[in-house]
């Protein structure tokens, strides 16, 4: 598994990569962020995923395991903050509209991705913090991916990939719960 500077760096050379791409292919630069906000928010995914799983696989007592979550959980909050900025840059430069109340749930997410990793050595309810933390983030990207199937985003039409994100996720959590309440964990 890498170290948390190597995923580190990896991430966030994947998000200049994105971000060139997205300024090649683009007509201009509202849409350069908007392709940006997209496939930055796919490469959050596939962390958040590598996370649960590492976190679902492991016995919770494995100092070493538990290492490794914190390194792919703070990854994940480094990179998903680089989206969050793509994104807003995104919705201020289309001058997209925000609607306030369906807003909170994905804030306390971001919330959460952010004070996770900073407070991850200090949680004293272990199992429990971290089956709210995975489960709640989780919750709420499969709301976003339901959210843009529906067509409730604007600016971004209801795509296939939306379909395999709400089922990568789904996947992800049954097997974090499998794992965590059904199943006797190895090692």
């Amino acid at each position: 598994m890498l170290k948390f500077k190597q995923l580190l760096l990896l991430g966030v050379g994947l998000e200049i990569i994105i971000f060139l791409v997205s300024y090649s292919v683009s007509s201009g630069l509202a849409e350069t962020f908007r392709y940006a906000a997209r496939f930055s928010g796919r490469l959050s995914l596939i962390i958040f995923l590598l996370a649960i799983w590492q976190f679902s696989r492991s016995n919770n007592s494995s100092e070493e395991e538990l290492s490794q979550t914190y390194s792919i959980t703070a990854v994940f909050a480094i990179l998903h903050y680089i989206h969050l900025f793509l994104l807003m840059t995104n919705i201020e430069l289309n001058g997209l509209t925000l609607i306030p109340h369906k807003l909170a749930g994905g804030a306390l997410a971001y919330l959460m991705i952010l004070l996770y990793p900073i407070f991850f050595d200090r949680i004293k309810y272990k199992k429990t913090i971290h089956t709210i933390y995975f489960l709640y983030v989780g919750f709420v990207m499969a709301m976003t991916y339901i959210a843009r199937m529906g067509g409730e985003f604007e600016g971004a039409p209801p795509e296939v990939f939306h379909k395999l994100g709400l089922g990568l996720v789904i996947a992800a959590m049954l097997y974090f719960i499998y794992r965590k309440f059904f199943k006797i964990t190895s090692k």
